[in-house]
């Protein structure tokens, strides 16, 4: 399950994810970027995963589809995780050019708000 949220800060959506991410939750994500902050603002984002579970293949190939309409919009990801979960995340930040991925654990949430500010 993938959760979005609105946040304090204009231009920071939160995005959680709790188990298995499905298609379904991809474009959920989307119309939700697209209703709160169109196609156009610049966004950056909280990623906060509480638990991975094997991810449905249609979600990660919407997925993927989501990341490429909204591209351009992304400015940084804070990224807080297990750090088995953390270093696959590094991985995929490796092949994203043009968007900031910084890693947290759970007790620098507050550090990753400031630097999603910056």
């Amino acid at each position: 399950m993938m959760k979005l949220e609105e946040t304090k800060y204009p231009n920071v959506v939160y995005i959680e994810v709790d188990g298995k991410v499905t298609e379904e939750d991809a474009e959920k994500s989307e119309a939700f970027i697209k209703e709160h902050y169109g196609n156009e603002k610049k966004l950056n984002a909280m990623v906060y995963i509480k638990d991975m579970e094997g991810t449905d293949l249609g979600g990660i190939l919407k997925g993927s589809l989501i990341d490429i309409k909204h591209w351009e919009q992304y400015g940084k990801f804070a990224l807080i995780a297990n750090p088995a979960w953390i270093e696959g995340g590094a991985a995929v930040a490796d092949v994203m050019p043009g968007i900031e991925v910084r890693q947290f654990d759970k007790a620098q949430m507050d550090e990753a708000w400031e630097w999603l500010q910056e």
